[in-house]
Formats: C-alpha cells, sequence, structure tokens
C-alpha cells in the first residue's frame, strides 16, 4: 500500500475492503486520496511531507499525491466517513468528511478531532446517526418547500394589489397570522418529522447537491399558479358566489380565510418532497404536526369570527366556511396530479 504510487492506489481503491495492520499515517493517506482534504497544493506543502524527495521527479510517485493530479484523475471525490479513538487517529478523523469517534473509550484529542461523538460506543449508533441526519435534511426541505410558497403567494398578491393602486386584500394583522403560520408553526411541524427506516434505503446527496431540487420548484411553481388562480378569481369575480358585496368586510374575510386553508393543506402536501403519493403516510407518527394543524383551525375560526375589528374580519355562514374549506383542500389533489407529472 505505501509503496503504490497515487495512480496505482487510485485503480485499487474502488476494489479494495479490508486495510490489514495499517498505520495512522496509511489511514490519513487512505482518506485524503479518497476525498481530496488536506493533499498538498504546491511543491512547498509538498516538501514539507516528502522533505527528502524532489519535486520534479516524484511528485506523482510519491503518495498522497497533490491537488492538481488529484483533481485531473476524477470528476469529484468521495464523501469520506471515518471511525476512530486513538490520539493517532486525529489526522484521519479530521480529514474525512464526517468523523465519528467514541465517548467512553475515545481520547479528547479524537473527540477534538472528529464531527459526532459515540456515546454509548456501540457502532450501531451510527446508523441511528445517517438515519437522523437525513431526516433532518430532509425536513428542513420540507419546511422550505411550505415557506417558499406561502411568501411568493403572500408576496405576489401585495405587490400586485399595489401596482393596481388598490388596498392589498390581507392587512397587516392577517400578514402577521400568516407569517406566524408560516415559520413558527411551520417549522415546529414540518422540522419535527421523526425518521423512518426508509431513509436508509436512499442513495446519499451528491455533495454538490442544491438545498432546492428540482421537484420542490415544481412543487411550488405550481402551487403558487394554484393559489394566485384561486385568490385572483375570489378577489375579481369570487364576490356574487359568496353571496356578499364586492371588497365588502365580508368579501376581503372570505379571501383570507380561503388564502389561509390553502396553506392549512399545503401543509401536509409539503410533507412530501418527492414523487411519493401518500402525504398522509406516517402522519400520527408526529403528533406535533397533528396539534399545529389543529390548533391552526381553530385559532384562523378564532380569528375570523371573532377578530372583529382588530383584524378587520366578520362571521362567515356555514355555506362560506365550507366553500372556502373546499378550495383550499384542492391543494391535495393538485399535489397528487402534479407528482405524475
Amino acid at each position: 500500500f505505501r509503496k503504490l504510487t497515487p495512480k496505482q492506489l487510485d485503480a485499487v481503491l474502488p476494489k479494495l475492503q479490508v486495510l490489514a495492520r495499517s498505520s495512522p499515517d496509511d489511514k490519513h493517506t487512505l482518506v485524503t486520496r479518497l476525498n481530496g482534504h488536506a493533499l498538498p497544493t504546491n511543491e512547498e506543502e509538498w516538501k514539507a511531507i516528502h522533505p527528502d524527495g524532489n519535486w520534479a521527479t516524484d511528485r506523482d510517485n510519491f503518495l498522497p499525491g497533490y491537488q492538481e493530479e488529484w483533481q485531473s484523475s476524477r470528476v469529484t471525490g468521495e464523501v469520506v466517513g471515518v471511525t476512530g479513538d486513538g490520539t493517532n487517529d486525529g489526522p484521519a478523523l479530521k480529514a474525512a468528511d464526517v468523523g465519528l469517534s467514541m465517548g467512553l473509550c475515545g481520547t479528547e484529542v479524537a473527540k477534538e478531532a472528529s464531527d459526532i461523538v459515540i456515546m454509548d460506543d456501540n457502532f450501531s449508533s451510527i446508523v441511528k446517526s445517517v438515519m437522523w441526519g437525513r431526516s433532518v435534511f430532509d425536513n428542513i426541505q420540507k419546511f422550505l418547500q411550505f415557506q417558499l410558497t406561502v411568501n411568493v403567494v403572500a408576496l405576489t398578491l401585495t405587490f400586485v394589489s399595489a401596482v393596481q393602486g388598490s388596498e392589498p386584500p390581507l392587512n397587516a394583522v392577517m400578514m402577521l397570522w400568516v407569517n406566524l403560520i408560516m415559520d413558527t408553526m411551520g417549522a415546529l411541524a414540518l422540522g419535527t418529522e421523526p425518521p423512518s427506516a426508509e431513509l436508509l434505503n436512499r442513495r446519499p446527496y451528491k455533495r454538490n447537491a442544491s438545498l432546492i431540487s428540482n421537484k420542490m420548484v415544481r412543487h411550488i411553481l405550481i402551487q403558487f399558479v394554484f393559489q394566485m388562480l384561486l385568490l385572483s378569481y375570489l378577489l375579481l369575480v369570487g364576490a356574487p358566489h359568496f353571496d356578499v358585496a364586492m371588497h365588502s368586510r365580508e368579501h376581503i374575510t372570505i379571501i383570507f380565510n380561503a388564502f389561509v386553508f390553502c396553506q392549512v393543506f399545503n401543509e401536509v402536501n409539503a410533507r412530501s418532497i418527492d414523487d411519493t403519493m401518500n402525504v398522509f403516510k406516517g402522519l400520527f407518527r408526529n403528533p406535533l404536526f397533528v396539534s399545529i394543524i389543529v390548533f391552526t383551525v381553530c385559532a384562523q375560526y378564532v380569528i375570523v369570527e371573532y377578530g372583529g375589528d382588530f383584524v378587520r374580519t366578520t362571521h362567515l355562514t356555514e355555506d362560506q366556511w365550507i366553500k372556502c374549506i373546499l378550495l383550499g383542500s384542492l391543494s391535495l389533489p393538485l399535489g397528487g396530479l402534479m407528482r405524475l407529472l
């Protein structure tokens, strides 16, 4: 292993499974050759590793190689995880993308150099850490998918109203309530989804993968178009269908109510960031999500019915409530159709 050239080691790495009787330097060489971290970038750094070597003749023959040579031999590096507990494992742990050290028998040097400390020294905990890490990443994506949809719709609605010279259909207090749904409660609901074993069957994301995927962009755009069309219909021609006068307090309350219920149902839709059709799967494994949805609906009822002059809302009839909820619920079948595209 130690006598191989960088090019020869690159040929061995795809088939390498066990490196027996390896020294700490061997581990460090293996890690740096896989991910490209800590490789010398110039002659001075290379000579610090090989003081007796000749940069002109030996740089392509001595491990671990150098940055320019490494980059020219591959498109991208590997994502490397390293476990260790001794002081000598420090360099390899630090060079790895993810270093895992032992909490009970590991040295302080190893713990400082690592990213994750396994508190119970149980290797099965690594599987849990991977599962939780993927779950946290997915939950951030779910929240962003939901938040960006609400943001784009609310901002566009306000902007169009301002350009037309008319009063925005959502006043400051209404926007504060929408912001509370979007930020605080949305983060709690979508950011606390528990992990599942199915996450381990998924291929890991690439190192340069975007936080906002193409499927998320598709979801945001389709929901944005739907909600803008719905709110435009309610704002421009919807009043007679609810038996209210145009631009009356009842009319504005209906627009506000339908908008909020679009977000409630879209929050359920946002639980899926891929093409999974069943957005209700595992719903009751997250009681906080269910509680927040119930609280949002109850609070919306109180705000509409009893907000009065403070919120500038008024009482709605049972028929108007049902119509608002049904219009908002169209987000769910729309989400299903969208995932078939």
